[in-house]
């Protein structure tokens, strides 16, 4: 459950500032000094060749890679230190890109796996599973399925519906549509403008420029660890380089 002591920033102001942020994987650097402001109730599309440093900066904001340098706060208080399960408390929630479910477990099992910060509660267990399906009717025609028997779009709006359990006030969706069907990406467009239009603050890793005009005004290119661009999408796909 989201730390009740966190004060959400008004509208147009920072949530997420990052500093100076360097990251690597032993002797390899991967981030270079990034800055970077998330304002409160935006939906940004980050973007970038493979191996460009975008889901290790995801890693590094939610705690799962500690960063060598820099800083990274939520809502005016620093992440840096702190445990991935003490950074989720605090509303800042990310959805893992590639298969980030456990197939060998039924819908209704994942979504109870992913209630862990609410397990005490199971008012709140039993609201934030119907809030799920509400949004997602196809898994709850599939609760008593294995995930790994669910399409490709079923496992992604799981992993989404895990993703929002946690009650998350800044949501870090890796890889949206990779692999997916171009009508199972349209649904899934949707379903994150649904859950931003509640006041959920969104930043999608995408490959695809096209679909990052669907889903976001803002967009930030990186390359090589650093931001080469950030601007509009649409400015973006302007940009010849």
């Amino acid at each position: 459950m989201t730390d009740p002591t966190i004060e959400i920033p008004a509208p147009d102001q920072p949530i997420l500032t990052v500093r100076d942020l360097d990251a690597s994987y032993g002797p390899v650097q991967i981030l270079f000094g990034l800055d970077l402001d998330i304002h409160q109730g935006e939906i940004v599309a980050l973007l970038g060749t493979n191996g460009a440093g975008k889901s290790t900066l995801f890693k590094c904001v939610t705690g799962l890679l500690p960063p060598t340098r820099g800083s990274v706060q939520f809502a005016g208080q620093e992440l840096r230190g702190l445990n991935t399960d003490e950074i989720a408390a605090r509303g800042v929630v990310m959805m893992p890109g590639g298969k980030s479910v456990f197939p060998t477990l039924s819908v209704r099992e994942n979504l109870r796996l992913a209630c862990w910060l609410k397990r005490k509660d199971k008012a709140a267990v039993e609201e934030a599973e119907t809030r799920v399906l509400e949004l997602f009717p196809r898994l709850a025609e599939r609760l008593d399925q294995m995930a790994g028997n669910l399409s490709g779009g079923e496992q992604q709006m799981l992993a989404v519906g895990q993703a929002l359990i946690p009650d998350p006030q800044l949501l870090m969706i890796d890889e949206l549509s990779l692999g997916l069907a171009p009508t199972i990406v349209g649904q899934l467009i949707d379903v994150v403008h649904r859950i931003h239009e509640t006041g959920i603050t969104i930043v999608v890793v995408e490959q695809s420029i096209n679909v990052a005009l669907e889903l976001a005004e803002r967009a930030l290119f990186m390359e090589k660890g650093e931001f080469r661009f950030t601007g509009s999408t649409k400015e973006l796909l302007e940009r010849p380089d």
